[in-house]
C-alpha cells in the first residue's frame, strides 16, 4: 500500500519525500496549484463580497499568502468585522501574522 499525497508543491512533494525516508511509501500528485490570477473574474471583481462577509473560512495557507499579496498591493486590510475559521493550526497560526485577531480554528483531537 502507498499513500498518495495531494497536497500542491513544493510542500506535498516534501512530505511524499519525508514518508519514503522513514520508510512510508507514498507519491504525490497535486491536484490543484495555487499562482496569482490572470483571470478577468479575480479577487478584485469579488472584494466587496469579501468586506459583507460575516464569516469567512481559510482552508490553506497559499489562499492567505495570495490573498494577501492582493490586498497588500491595492492598499487593502482584511476585514476586521468578520469572524475568522482555519483549518489547521500551521494555517491558523499563518492567518494570525496577517489580521492580529483571535480566531476559531479547527484541532484534531487524540
Amino acid at each position: 500500500m502507498k499513500i498518495l499525497v495531494i497536497r500542491p508543491s513544493p510542500t506535498g512533494e516534501e512530505l511524499a519525500n519525508d514518508l519514503n525516508s522513514i520508510g512510508i511509501p507514498s507519491w504525490h500528485f497535486s491536484l490543484f496549484d495555487f499562482c496569482p490570477s490572470s483571470s478577468s473574474i479575480s479577487l478584485s471583481k469579488k472584494i466587496n463580497i469579501l468586506y459583507q462577509s460575516k464569516i469567512i473560512l481559510i482552508f490553506s495557507k497559499k489562499s492567505v499568502y495570495y490573498t494577501n499579496l492582493y490586498l497588500k498591493k491595492n492598499n487593502l486590510k482584511w476585514p476586521f468585522h468578520a469572524r475568522y475559521y482555519a483549518i489547521g493550526e500551521s494555517t491558523a497560526f499563518f492567518l494570525y501574522n496577517y489580521i492580529k485577531k483571535n480566531f476559531f480554528s479547527y484541532k484534531k483531537r487524540k
